[in-house]
Parts: structure tokens; C-alpha cells; sequence
């Protein structure tokens, strides 16, 4: 965060060691995993939140394929 703007913090979302704030003054969201704290602009964020919905979503797959041998993960364009 930058030191020369007013921090306005407001938290997005949180969860058990996991927190999303945005600074309204240094236009930046900031992830905090554990001990671990993040600082991206926007963009990335949204850039993040789509990744992250394509593992999800992979995952959701490779888990089904796993229960039900018969599913085929080639059935779907995820890539």
C-alpha cells in the first residue's frame, strides 16, 4: 500500500485464516493466506479469480472421473 494515500480498508470476504480487503485509497486488494499477504491491482485480481475458477472447475472433473471410471475428462473443453 502506499504510504502517501489515506488507507480506507474494507474487507470483501474472510474466512478461517483467509481474508480479502480492499484499500480504497491505494486502489488495491490485498489476500492474506495464513501468514502470507498479497497485493494486487485489480485487474489482477479479477485475472485471479478467473484462474481460479478453471481449477475448480478441473478439479470438480479430475475428482468425477475418479468416483465414476466411465466419465471422460475429453468430453469437455477446459482448456
Amino acid at each position: 500500500m502506499r504510504e502517501d494515500e489515506v488507507c480506507r480498508k474494507i474487507v470483501l470476504a474472510g474466512g478461517e485464516g483467509c481474508q480479502i480487503v480492499y484499500c480504497e485509497g491505494c486502489q488495491v486488494v490485498e489476500v492474506q493466506l495464513g501468514a502470507i499477504s498479497v497485493h494486487l491491482e485489480l485487474t489482477a485480481l479479477h485475472n485471479l479469480q478467473s484462474i481460479l475458477g478453471q481449477a475448480a472447475i478441473k478439479l470438480s472433473v479430475l475428482k468425477a472421473i475418479k468416483v465414476s471410471p466411465e466419465f471422460h475428462y475429453d468430453q469437455f473443453n477446459l482448456e
